[in-house]
């Protein structure tokens, strides 16, 4: 009877370990300095991304029910200190909804080379660093860091993650 109580808990343990070790690891929470692709000695500005809680599904629009992961960004030179919700990149084949086939990065995000944020205004990417990357009709960009975003009105940003 031992025997079969020690080998309960030894599985026990097992697939505990196993659940921890396969959960998806937040890529994106931390700090990040932002700087003009022009100027790379000169921070802009601080972000500071962090996970939230999940939506419901019955709080966004049905596209948007394939993931309901979260992240707030803070801009510390925002005096008010208010954040932006944002989201991954919708990649759904099922239903033909892919934001990553406007920049001509799909088979790069099926790779796990690049993965997207979006905070409706702007969005962040992450890729290896020293990646060329194709904006396709807007020409190439290095990132030296492997952290990149655009900004509606503001274009093209270089971020380097702090922590």
């Amino acid at each position: 009877m031992r025997k079969i109580i020690l080998t309960f808990i030894l599985l026990s343990f097992s697939f505990l370990f196993k659940a921890q070790n396969t959960s998806e690891a937040d890529i994106w929470s931390g700090s990040y300095a932002v700087y003009s692709i022009k100027d790379d000695k000169t921070a802009l500005d601080t972000l500071v991304i962090a996970k939230t809680k999940d939506v419901k599904p019955e709080n966004v629009p049905s596209r948007f029910e394939v993931d309901l992961k979260r992240w707030t960004v803070i801009s510390k030179k925002d005096k008010r200190g208010d954040s932006e919700v944002v989201r991954r990149f919708i990649f759904n084949p099922e239903n033909k909804d892919d934001e990553y086939k406007e920049f001509g990065w799909t088979r790069l995000y099926q790779e796990g080379k690049m993965n997207c944020i979006d905070g409706g205004h702007f969005f962040i990417c992450q890729t290896k660093p020293d990646t060329t990357v194709d904006f396709q009709k807007e020409g190439t960009f290095l990132t030296k860091t492997g952290f990149f975003g655009v900004w509606l009105h503001f274009g093209l940003v270089e971020l380097k993650k702090l922590n």
